[in-house]
């Protein structure tokens, strides 16, 4: 009777694509008996269970490659809202700046009278812009609250549906419509 290192063979057939341990045996030469019954008795056990790890596994991975992906698009979404909120806290300073152009054309002609036509013709344009202080411009207040409000969703994710706390841009937004309601009247 020949002797087998069953370790190995054992390993051999849980890390192999056979089918089912008789296959394997018979791949192997190896008669079956009481001994080789005996010997690969949790073979299909062990092999159904390392089939197992090995999909937890692929699934795990897979998981977190996903969990990745998902987490750069919030980062990218967050870094454009952080972006748009410094664009709105510019805009906010810049709602009651108001610019003016002023723009003066002198044209100078030199007159050929020999000729009967102009000689030499000089133009000069200044423009001067001024920026002075006036009242808030109201449609740019409410664009701005509401662009405000649509950062603090972004930013958010509407996590909180059902927490009733009033939000920066709600408080604004309710402010300006109160000042709205008082000045018609």
């Amino acid at each position: 009777m020949a002797k087998y290192d069953w370790k190995q063979l054992e390993k051999e057939y849980i890390l192999g694509d056979y089918k089912s341990v008789n296959s394997f045996l018979k791949d192997k030469g190896i008669s079956r008996n009481k001994t080789s019954n005996t010997q690969t008795k949790d073979w299909n056990t062990k092999k159904h269970q390392k089939d197992i790890n090995k999909t937890l596994k692929t699934i795990e991975k897979v998981t977190e490659k996903e969990s990745e992906k998902e987490a750069k698009k919030i980062v990218q979404v967050k870094d454009v809202a952080n972006d748009l909120l410094q664009k709105i806290v510019q805009a906010n300073d810049e709602l009651n700046m108001h610019l003016t152009r002023n723009k003066k054309k002198t044209k100078i002609v030199e007159y050929d009278y020999n000729c009967n036509k102009p000689k030499k013709e000089i133009i000069d344009e200044q423009e001067e812009i001024k920026s002075y202080i006036d009242i808030i411009d109201k449609k740019g207040l409410k664009e701005l609250t509401s662009a405000l409000k649509d950062l603090n969703d972004i930013i958010n994710n509407k996590q909180n549906d059902n927490i009733t706390t009033q939000s920066l841009a709600e408080t604004i937004q309710k402010a300006y419509e109160s000042k709205e309601g008082d000045k018609e009247c």
